[in-house]
């Protein structure tokens, strides 16, 4: 067991009571966090609103992952500091996939705050990494993932790890997402 937890740390060109709002405002949790799946509302009323403290812009999930928003010049730094491993044992055979999970989503929300303020998204979701015929530019790059901004989506966010690929749009039609999600699964 680690005596350290880990610390994934972004900033977002937007103030901090927008980007709080984000975590307390459930349908402006639905504009970044995770992707479209049937029991998502469960899942952002279980990680964001059972069993949470809030200490000003400071949120604590579960007695363990805190999350910090403090003002910079650049908008807002969001500090995620998750528990040490060992806390839930409960978890600790997925504690590296819920961190890689929070580096995407903590991604996503920056990306939701610097390109589709208030815009509402669609997503695919494959559980690999998919080779999709598109071209964008840089987003970010952690140790096991990359992401992407895809003009053509809306602009759009693609990120990609070796478990799982995740494609964000904006505007997309039923038929555009469907045509979407069909080059990802031939891929």
């Amino acid at each position: 067991m680690s005596d350290e937890g880990v610390r994934i740390e972004i900033t977002v060109a937007a103030p901090v009571d927008e980007v709080w709002q984000s975590f307390r405002d459930k349908e402006k949790i639905r504009h970044w966090h995770g992707w479209d799946i049937p029991e998502l509302d469960a899942e952002i009323d279980h990680i964001y609103f059972q069993n949470v403290e809030e200490d000003g812009t400071t949120l604590i999930v579960h007695g363990h992952d805190t999350f910090a928003l403090t003002p910079v010049p650049e908008g807002t730094r969001v500090v995620l500091t998750r528990a040490p491993k060992g806390t839930s044992p409960e978890w600790d055979d997925y504690y590296d996939d819920i961190t890689e999970g929070w580096i995407t989503f903590l991604h996503q929300l920056k990306f939701a705050h610097e390109y589709q303020p208030g815009a509402a998204r669609r997503t695919v979701f494959w559980d690999r990494e998919v080779s999709l015929p598109v071209s964008g530019k840089p987003f970010f790059e952690s140790a096991n993932q990359r992401g992407v901004v895809v003009e053509e989506w809306g602009p759009g966010l693609l990120i990609t790890c070796p478990k799982m690929t995740i494609a964000t749009t904006y505007g997309f039609s039923d038929d555009e997402l469907e045509a979407l999600r069909q080059k990802g699964e031939t891929s």
